[in-house]
């Protein structure tokens, strides 16, 4: 069933569903005509002449020059033409669909008072499945995601590049293979497909939502570690948390209980005491949980707010500000970042605490320590990938700007911090696959007294990384079992 959008009522899942899953998109027809009604209000304003920033002045310290009426179109098209100016690699395909369906939405509310044409060479495109080639840096997250967004508007005037059944082509193959008229733009449209913060919010969805599988994951991990090590069961007790003022502890502490239900492994007996690394789970995990809900609030309200500048109102009106600037989603994905990190922190102390209790005489889980070396080497490579997130985590948010003359002295970075929270995710997946391939090896076939739980997570893990039976390469096992550990397929 199509994802219906109307500029004030999308959620994150829609937004997924579109961008990941293929799922189709309409706009309501209220919506349409709202765009069409505002697109009135603002030829009427150029037809009396009066001088409106950005449709029919210069941009940015440029504002000053005023452009003639016959040039329109053409200041429109140079003013794609010569943002789309970045660099690096593609950004991911589902990230581009969602800041489509986002700017979409955005324009739907009217009050950037662009045709309904736009609109539908947007809906055209995600629902045929042409995907701009969107390069990774050039944003700043202030005055819009203003290179990103330019590349995508490039495609929908068929030129640059773009995805088309998963080809790269040139955008005016693709969108004739797709049967998607390019559109000519009017006054302002150039501006509007450029001037918000689609890509920086578009990020925050893919983030917030990687975020949660991670958390899934690491409570998993978490799970069979306990019923490894035998850790003690009051850590997780619903009296103890219920002393404690968190909802993402409680949370995480409520999952653990589910999972561990029926396991014969954990104690009672709080002495001698739990490492932190299984005892302060629900208050680790919990921080992300937390982190989670704000950054989802977050971006919700941005994807369904105009970001765009100028803004025109009802009667007629033009307000100038800053909805442009990304600054609350980038501090948003700044502190995703730094909280997905935190499990890829605590993971790497439990996979330490798993390796050294393993017995001398198969230390590491070698057959023959000395001459094999088991899994020793799996703590190096989830060592180098957590400092890797140490220097990840930076918060891009606060990094400062000065561009276009001065007048913008102040950026998000809303995309470099939205593709640093997806670097930091791909970094602590894979900590927590190795965390799991640890974890199975030492508790290895003796499942007497383990939960179902467990059972089944290490039914995924096995499937891709068997028992270690002499040394050997688990490298394409690690990379599977993360891939695994991202698409959700951890119970």
């Amino acid at each position: 069933m199509p994802v219906t959008i109307d500029g004030q009522s999308l959620t994150l899942e829609s937004a997924l569903a579109v961008a990941e899953k293929g799922e189709k998109v309409r706009a309501s027809p209220s919506s349409l005509k709202r765009m069409e009604k505002f697109r009135v209000v603002l030829e009427q304003k150029l037809a009396r002449g009066e001088i409106v920033y950005g449709v029919n002045t210069g941009f940015g310290s440029l504002s000053s020059k005023a452009i003639r009426l016959g040039n329109l179109k053409e200041l429109q098209l140079n003013l794609i033409r010569s943002h789309a100016n970045g660099v690096g690699e593609p950004m991911p395909t589902e990230v581009v669909r969602a800041a489509m369906l986002i700017r979409l939405n955005s324009l739907l509310k009217g009050n950037s008072g662009v045709r309904v044409e736009i609109a539908q060479v947007l809906l055209d495109m995600i629902n045929k499945g042409v995907t701009p080639l969107v390069p990774e840096f050039g944003s700043l997250g202030a005055s819009g995601d203003l290179a990103p967004s330019a590349h995508m508007a490039l495609t929908a005037v068929g030129e640059g590049k773009a995805y088309y059944r998963r080809r790269l082509m040139d955008s005016k193959r693709a969108l004739a293979a797709s049967k998607v008229k390019p559109v000519v733009l009017q006054a302002k449209e150039g501006l509007s497909l450029i001037n918000g913060t689609c890509f920086t919010t578009s990020l925050g969805c893919t983030a917030v939502n990687r975020g949660r599988v991670l958390l899934e994951a690491a409570d998993s991990c978490v799970a069979l570690a306990c019923e490894v090590m035998g850790a003690c069961s009051q850590s997780f007790d619903e009296r103890l948390m219920g002393v404690k003022a968190d909802a993402g502890q409680d949370y995480v502490a409520k999952r653990l209980r589910t999972m561990l239900r029926d396991s014969q492994r954990l104690r009672p007996e709080p002495v001698p005491q739990d490492p932190y690394s299984l005892r302060c789970v629900p208050q680790v995990h919990g921080s992300l949980k937390d982190a989670l809900d704000f950054a989802e609030k977050v971006v919700v309200g941005e994807m369904n707010s105009v970001s765009d500048n100028p803004v025109l109102m009802e009667d007629g009106t033009v307000l100038h500000g800053g909805n442009f600037h990304a600054q609350p989603v980038a501090m948003a994905l700044d502190l995703l970042a730094i909280a997905m990190s935190y499990l890829g922190v605590i993971s790497l102390s439990r996979i330490n605490l798993l390796l050294s209790r393993t017995p001398t005489e198969t230390k590491y889980m070698a057959g023959r320590p000395g001459l094999e070396s088991g899994l020793m080497i799996l703590q190096y490579t989830a060592t180098a990938l957590t400092a890797d997130n140490a220097k990840q985590i930076y918060p891009q948010s606060a990094y400062p700007a000065s561009v276009s003359g001065g007048i913008e002295d102040h950026a998000s970075h809303g995309v470099n911090a939205g593709m640093k929270a997806l670097a930091v995710s791909r970094n602590v997946a894979r900590i927590l696959a190795i965390e799991l391939i640890c974890a199975s090896n030492v508790l290895g076939s003796d499942e007497i007294g383990v939960s179902g739980h467990s059972r089944d997570v290490c039914q995924v893990v096995r499937a891709r990384s068997p028992l270690l039976r002499g040394d050997r390469s688990q490298a394409e096992e690690m990379e599977q079992l993360s891939s695994a550990v991202e698409s959700g397929l951890i119970p």
